[in-house]
């Protein structure tokens, strides 16, 4: 029997985080005929079924998993020799997955990415802007954010890294009570659109907005253009110019940001380099300008 090739093993990976050979065509930078034909060669090779069509989804059979799950401690063991060749003088070297709501890294990864890149000039930093929760022990990312502690990712590693308040926000401008951007019924159960749910039905004057969201950033934007007034990050609102506070100097909610990541990429110095990095941007909590604290005397 010919030996297994990591780079078969590679599109093996690909294709079970993506569930599609196009998906995976596109992650890897080649023709989904190349895909296909890789897959077909690890399966001649061992004798099994690795995928199986599922509706339009490709998912591992028992025995693919079995070959995802050796294929996965290979990959790590790749990463590790590289990491320890490359970066055997702390210096981070290589790429870094790093998953988050869209408003997250719009507004405050990426305006601090400069300083990190600047540090670590051999680093590459991919941003998966996700709602779902990606996994990380699937090598869907190597870093996730998260506003809640995760439940179920239990081979995980994970930290508080620090606490988001939240106030609400509208256009300075506004003379009369604005009207609730508020979230679709499936976004319910998060806390700040509890929060929300509650401050409307205790006021019984309270409008609700024509526009509904299931985004956090088509929320802000909604609130920036005058649509109306929602609940938003304190360290984001607050750096808007065209918005300011309407519910006081002092946050009415806060939530706990946390950071995952696989335990055994955890000691990559690449990782440790963003992980150290994601620290120290929220430890820091801005203090909201002085103006929008004036502002916030009108009534919400």
């Amino acid at each position: 029997m010919q030996d297994l090739d990591w780079n078969d093993l590679r599109y093996i990976l690909c294709l079970s985080r993506t569930g599609r050979i196009a998906g995976a065509a596109r992650k890897l930078g080649v023709n989904e005929t190349t895909v296909a034909r890789r897959i077909a060669r690890v399966e001649r090779l061992l004798g099994i079924r690795i995928f199986e069509r599922d509706a339009r989804v490709l998912r591992p059979t028992d025995s693919g998993q079995i070959v995802i799950r050796r294929a996965e401690r290979i990959e790590l063991d790749v990463d590790a020799i590289k990491d320890g060749v490359t970066s055997a003088d702390s210096i981070a070297v290589g790429k870094v997955r790093v998953t988050a709501v869209p408003l997250v890294l719009n507004y405050i990864l990426i305006p601090a990415l400069p300083d990190l890149l600047r540090s670590h000039s051999r680093l590459q930093l991919e941003l998966a802007a996700d709602h779902r929760n990606l996994s990380v022990t699937n090598r869907e990312a190597d870093i996730a954010l998260r506003m809640a502690r995760p439940d179920n990712d239990y081979r995980a590693v994970a930290h508080r890294v620090g606490i988001v308040d939240y106030a609400v926000y509208g256009v300075s401008m506004a003379r009369c009570p604005l009207p609730w951007i508020t979230y679709e019924a499936s976004w319910s159960h998060l806390p700040h659109a509890r929060w929300m749910a509650k401050a409307v039905a205790s006021d019984p004057e309270a409008r609700i907005s024509v526009v509904v969201v299931n985004d956090s950033e088509l929320a802000l934007n909604a609130v920036r253009t005058g649509l109306g007034r929602s609940l938003l990050p304190c360290r984001i609102g607050d750096g808007v110019p065209e918005v300011c506070r309407l519910s006081g100097p002092k946050p009415v909610l806060s939530r706990e940001m946390w950071l995952i990541v696989h335990p055994d990429l955890k000691h990559l110095a690449r990782v440790r380099a963003v992980i150290a990095w994601i620290e120290r941007l929220f430890s820091e909590r801005p203090v909201a300008r002085q103006t929008e604290l004036t502002d916030a005397r009108r009534r919400i």
